[in-house]
């Protein structure tokens, strides 16, 4: 108590000037109709702006929530239509359900969403980091992609998290072919800019031309046939080279990516251990 008594008279004077400043802020609003109408007014004005901020605010979290619901949503969807794509097929063992006619759960692949909470881009060997992990059903080996390109591989996981290996990584490598005429080859990263990789091991005599989509191809579990990755902006062939380096530009640029999706394949354990056993036995 004494030490607030001796601030108040050691700032006597300053404290004086600001009550007598609101004395005469109080009776010029109360006593002249017009200045008061001029503060109610403006008051009035920043209460609105103010009650707009805090909206948006709220608008704001509720909008990421109904973004994560969204993707959780496309997750379904996405799912059906892989096994869809599978069902149609000639060669699939998938059938429908006897009992309902539905694909709901019979198909191999399952799509989980996710948000990238951490990415980097301009290393030699990059990874993003998701909030997704083993109680979520997420295991290493599933891949990763966006709505517009391949993302990369789950290549390991926590309870919450997941670390995948970015397409921007000097390990990866995706089997990819030409849309338009089905040469495929293998996709890799090695040119350090985040807006490109390159197909190889496509033959010379392949028809590639500039603007051709570039997809995955199907012949690895981990990501169904027909995944977009980008389109190509340059090929050739270097001296005394049997196949074409071609440069593509993928179509979804790793510096905003946001939202990404799991894709796990139900058999995929089985097809690699009898791979592995194979080439083992060789």
């Amino acid at each position: 108590m004494l030490e607030a008594l001796k601030i108040v008279v050691r700032n006597g004077s300053t404290i004086l000037f600001i009550v007598l400043q609101l004395l005469c802020f109080y009776w010029v609003v109360k006593f002249n109709q017009k200045q008061g109408e001029i503060f109610f007014y403006s008051l009035q004005i920043a209460s609105q702006s103010l009650d707009a901020k805090v909206k948006d605010i709220g608008s704001y979290f509720n909008l990421k929530e109904k973004i994560k619901e969204v993707n959780d949503q496309n997750a379904v969807l996405l799912t059906k239509l892989n096994n869809y794509k599978l069902l149609l097929k000639k060669d699939s063992l998938l059938m429908p359900n006897q009992d309902t006619g539905r694909l709901d759960n019979l198909g191999p692949y399952h799509i989980i969403s996710a948000s990238v909470v951490r990415n980097s881009i301009a290393r030699k060997n990059n990874y993003l980091t998701i909030d997704k992990g083993g109680k979520d059903g997420v295991s290493p080996g599933m891949g990763v992609v966006t709505s517009n390109c391949l993302a990369g591989i789950v290549i390991d996981t926590s309870k919450n998290f997941a670390i995948v290996m970015s397409l921007l990584h000097s390990n990866s490598k995706i089997s990819a072919k030409l849309k338009r005429s089905g040469f495929f080859g293998t996709m890799v990263w090695r040119d350090l800019d985040p807006r490109y990789v390159f197909l190889d091991e496509i033959q010379k005599y392949a028809d590639v031309q500039v603007g051709d989509t570039v997809v995955t191809s199907g012949h690895s579990i981990i990501f169904p046939e027909g995944l977009p990755i980008g389109e190509v902006v340059l090929f050739g062939v270097d001296p005394g080279a049997f196949t074409y380096s071609i440069k593509v530009k993928l179509f979804e640029s790793f510096s905003s990516m946001k939202e990404v999706y799991l894709i796990n394949h139900e058999l995929k354990t089985e097809k690699q251990s009898l791979e592995k056993t194979r080439i083992e036995d060789e």
